[in-house]
């Protein structure tokens, strides 16, 4: 097999860099940044729905509203909170 020795600039790599990079970008697609989830307490919760804390508390527990535990607190994601309030006419 026979070697083959190209002879190239470092402007000329650079160039070849470049057009890699430009190719490339033109195939990218953008990141979507996802907007951050709100976590309400349960006061937040209850003035958000304009409910009590007993009613939310019920709610919980009846698998009517989903919660997250982070650590030994309670939250609820607004996002879900929304949802409730559109699927359930409020």
């Amino acid at each position: 097999m026979e070697q083959v020795k190209i002879l190239t600039t470092e402007n000329d790599i650079k160039k070849i860099v470049n057009d890699i990079v430009n190719e490339l970008k033109k195939n990218e697609k953008p990141i979507e940044e996802k907007p951050e989830e709100r976590l309400l307490t349960t006061a937040e919760a209850c003035e958000f729905l304009r409910c009590s804390k007993p009613t939310l508390h019920r709610w919980k527990k009846a698998g009517i509203i989903p919660f997250v535990r982070i650590g030994s607190n309670i939250r609820y994601k607004q996002s879900d909170l929304e949802k409730l309030i559109e699927t359930k006419g409020g």
